[in-house]
């Protein structure tokens, strides 16, 4: 960045970070990791969310997909890492290209599995974001897988800075505002009925906590490029069916008809699943699906 030292040369191993979306979830758990690990954190969000954070965080207010917001609320401030969980097309993309152009050591984008379709056991190279033809469009246009894959490809073949996207499963944990999971059990609890087209199918999953915890370990790592990351074990529906109902005393009703949620956690009609073999060869360790998933499903319906 200009040639001068970095915040993280000069103030030894803390480092100066970016979080763009970090008031609830993922985004709420990483900024408490990195801030913690004693490193200045900076959060910039749009200010609608009242949230504690420690002392050596800041807060900006602005709007993501706003280029001129952005730039204004950033200045001419630099750092060492930026995590950006609010980026869901090229558009957005190409704003953080402009902006933060020179103003940071490497990009980490909050990217998904839906980037792959179909996937079974996919690994990174089943996506190729480097040769994704680039098309611009409204950040309202278009699917959300698809403008993952078009922000994907707009950071790798434009940046002018290293990028890093992770490709997320399903995350779940009991800070999950999508509710996916809560909802199936209190359905259960209920005797509502639930609708799994294939209970055999088998999903890649990972907790809230564990998302935090790999975007925060990309912080001590020098790897750029993709990334699946996920627990290790993909589980099938039905076990996640098998899991509720213990935890819950009641027999779920099943109907083999598809589910019209397209967000619902047992909305998958074939198997979706990733290999994070990558990230396990560069050192994270994973955990076991079933061990966590158990506990929580434990946790929620009880």
């Amino acid at each position: 960045m200009g040639g001068t030292l970095s915040r993280r040369e000069r103030d030894g191993n803390f480092m100066k970070v970016l979080v763009l979306g970090g008031t609830r979830f993922v985004g709420k758990r990483l900024v408490h990791l990195l801030a913690n690990k004693g490193h200045h954190v900076t959060v910039g969000s749009r200010g609608r969310t009242n949230v504690s954070f420690p002392h050596n965080v800041q807060r900006l207010t602005l709007d993501r997909i706003d280029r001129h917001s952005l730039t204004v609320a950033l200045g001419q401030s630099e750092w060492d890492i930026v995590y950006d969980q609010l980026c869901f097309s090229a558009d957005d993309a190409a704003i953080a290209l402009e902006v933060l152009a020179g103003k940071t050591g490497r990009y980490v984008l909050c990217s998904s599995a839906a980037v792959y379709t179909n996937p079974v056991d996919a690994g990174e190279e089943v996506f190729d974001p480097d040769t994704y033809q680039i098309q611009i469009a409204e950040r309202t246009r278009g699917s959300y897988a698809e403008g993952k894959r078009l922000a994907e490809a707009v950071l790798f073949q434009r940046a002018g800075f290293p990028v890093v996207a992770v490709r997320f499963p399903i995350i779940l944990g009991p800070d999950d505002y999508t509710k996916r999971l809560r909802i199936q059990i209190q359905r259960i609890a209920s005797h509502e009925p639930v609708h799994i087209e294939n209970p055999d199918a088998e999903i890649s999953l990972i907790s809230s906590a564990e998302a935090a915890e790999f975007l925060e370990w990309l912080s001590s790592v020098p790897h750029t490029g993709p990334f699946n990351a996920c627990s290790d074990g993909p589980i099938s529906l039905k076990t996640i069916v098998g899991f509720i109902e213990v935890a819950t005393g009641h027999s779920a009703v099943v109907r083999k008809e598809p589910e019209t949620d397209p967000f619902s956690l047992f909305g998958k009609p074939v198997s979706a699943t990733i290999n994070a073999g990558k990230a396990r060869r560069y050192g994270f360790q994973f955990l076991q699906t079933r061990n966590w998933l158990l506990d929580l499903v434990r946790d929620m319906g009880t």
